[in-house]
């Protein structure tokens, strides 16, 4: 089947979609010797719910700076405004690819508080693995998904 392909461009993260029967999936850039090759084609496909459910967070190192980290989050996109705030209270932009949306950023580790229908993930991160083989650091990068809920309200007295 025909999939149509987008990168993010600080972390690499290969986001493609199925249009036939609304498939994706989001690879990873593998990193050896500092630079960054292409993820297994033997990442499986995941179906599309149609709900806003869930946003995923991943990190991983920013190729060719090792000591620089990129962190992204993203989630099934239905239509809703989708919103993603840092803890220093800035918004990195949500880019919408097909019915998905995702946000990325470099820097720092922050929570990430994702707002969309009404309803918000808190996304905590947990950073790569990385494991060193024959001198060369191997990354992983780990997804941490997070739950919508509804916004807490402010009871008025």
């Amino acid at each position: 089947m025909q999939y149509e392909e987008f990168v993010l461009p600080v972390s690499g993260l290969q986001v493609q979609w199925r249009a036939d029967d609304e498939h994706f999936r989001i690879r990873s850039p593998a990193y050896r010797g500092g630079g960054p090759r292409i993820a297994s084609d033997h990442l499986p496909w995941r179906p599309w719910s149609g709900r806003n459910d869930m946003a995923v967070g991943t990190a991983g190192p920013i190729a060719g700076q090792p000591a620089a980290m990129w962190w992204a989050v993203w989630g099934e996109y239905t239509g809703d405004d989708v919103l993603v705030t840092l803890e220093d209270l800035s918004h990195p932009a949500v880019i919408i690819f097909h019915k998905l949306w995702m946000a990325e950023w470099r820097g720092k580790e922050q929570k990430a508080i994702v707002v969309a229908a009404g309803r918000q993930a808190e996304v905590h991160f947990t950073p790569p693995v990385g494991r060193q083989v024959d001198g060369i650091r191997n990354w992983r990068n780990v997804e941490t998904p997070s739950g919508f809920h509804d916004i807490p309200r402010l009871r008025a007295r």
